[in-house]
């Protein structure tokens, strides 16, 4: 948050560290963080939100902002947050895991559909999607107005192109989840929401963060905080 103000979503990788995109801050700048949140309308919700400040920020030393690459950023935070029942971290992928399943799922508080006809909604959505090969993603997306010389950098995945079921303005930095196999009941982080063209067209997937493919730089900035890095492993 910034000044009390939702800004975008991230996702805790330890009791004292949230993953999130670096499009959605700026290092010197003071932020909060909301952790086990439902209903932003309500005061009494059963399961109690937690609040915690920013004391330091680090973006991706090769995050370039005017096209997303490396669009990855930690957040450490100035106490833990508390873990309980709906406040967990997110296990992680080993690096450059390779995961196509259909059953993934973004979360986040972002517009209801592009355009003026959508809305923010209150209460924490979440649609399931599949998880889109990179090579048809790249097609697809070169038939749009990004144009046929267009290539998906290898810090990116993708996935949806299933029209009305997408990532919109808004949920940037929230996590894409996908399940685990083998493991009952258990997922694990493959995205972070980054860009797309438009919200939930036919065709056109959107388009995440590769959390695999920079998962060294992950461990790197948690050891040099002297923070865990077994907390994601699974």
């Amino acid at each position: 948050m910034d000044n009390d103000v939702y800004r975008c979503g991230g996702s805790l990788i330890h009791p004292s560290v949230v993953l999130t995109a670096a499009h959605c801050v700026i290092e010197k700048k003071a932020y909060s963080v909301r952790a086990g949140e439902w209903d932003s309308s309500s005061t009494s919700e059963i399961l109690k939100k937690q609040d915690r400040t920013v004391s330091s920020i680090k973006i991706h030393q090769d995050y370039i902002s005017e096209i997303y690459y490396n669009d990855i950023a930690l957040l450490f935070l100035s106490s833990p947050f508390t873990l309980a029942a709906h406040i967990n971290v997110a296990c992680l992928p080993p690096l450059n895991t390779v995961v196509y399943s259909d059953n993934c799922y973004v979360t986040g508080w972002g517009k209801t559909s592009f355009g003026k006809e959508g809305n923010y909604p209150s209460i924490l959505k979440e649609v399931r999607l599949p998880m889109i090969p990179t090579d048809t993603c790249e097609e697809n997306l070169q038939k749009t107005r990004l144009g046929i010389y267009f290539q998906l950098h290898s810090s990116f995945v993708c996935a949806g192109g299933e029209k009305g079921k997408d990532a919109c303005i808004g949920d940037g930095g929230g996590p894409l989840v996908c399940h685990i196999d083998g493991k009952d009941e258990r997922y694990q982080q493959v995205g972070i929401v980054s860009w797309g063209i438009g919200c939930g067209d036919e065709d056109v997937p959107g388009v995440y963060t590769n959390v695999a493919f920079l998962r060294e730089w992950i461990d790197q900035q948690m050891k040099n905080n002297n923070f865990d890095v077994s907390m994601y492993r699974y």
